[in-house]
């Protein structure tokens, strides 16, 4: 009877570990990578290029690059969420404690440089980081929690109604309407 006991804990103690990501917890990770904005550098050019955004001043193009943006953001942050299951936490707290390293701190200056210098249309600068902190980042690099972040990122759909989302914001935000056939 105990040994059922120990084993039934057991089980419950495993499921209650195993848990999904949350949104905002993958966020913060995107934030240290400066991978919370990339969308929205390339955003201002193809809203432009929409029928119904030509007439709109340069204050209602800020409202709409600003909406798009977030929901682009939250549409990336929700959908590695769903990506990393039911052991998101786990891979999120993976995350976290590499971060708060030396060499997690240089992944993520390296990161936001990169980001920033691609924003900019310029070649990244040389991180001037030794190799000893190579080796460490390049053993996280091949651990899981790196390796399904990153196949989230670049495999990230859109949902069906995405399209009806930005329509939404931009009406209910920025008092623009545009049709949702026109933004795919």
């Amino acid at each position: 009877m105990r040994a059922i006991a120990l084993i039934a804990g057991l089980l419950l103690s495993t499921s209650a570990v195993a848990a999904p990501a949350e949104r905002k917890d993958v966020g913060e990770i995107m934030q240290a990578l400066g991978m919370s904005n990339l969308a929205g550098s390339a955003i201002g050019p193809l809203l432009a290029q929409l029928p119904g955004m030509q007439d709109q001043d340069a204050a209602g193009m800020a409202c709409a690059s600003t909406q798009v943006s977030r929901l682009m953001g939250e549409q990336f942050q929700q959908g590695i969420a769903d990506a990393f299951g039911d052991d998101g936490a786990q891979l999120v707290a993976e995350w976290k404690q590499f971060l708060a390293t030396p060499a997690g701190t240089d992944m993520a200056r390296t990161f936001r440089a990169t980001a920033a210098a691609a924003a900019a249309g310029k070649e990244p600068a040389d991180p001037g980081v030794d190799e000893a902190t190579k080796r460490k980042i390049a053993d996280f690099m091949g651990k899981p929690a790196f390796q399904r972040f990153m196949q989230a990122f670049n495999d990230n759909e859109p949902p069906a109604d995405f399209s009806q989302r930005i329509v939404d914001a931009l009406q209910r935000e920025c008092k623009i309407a545009l049709d949702p056939e026109q933004i795919s």
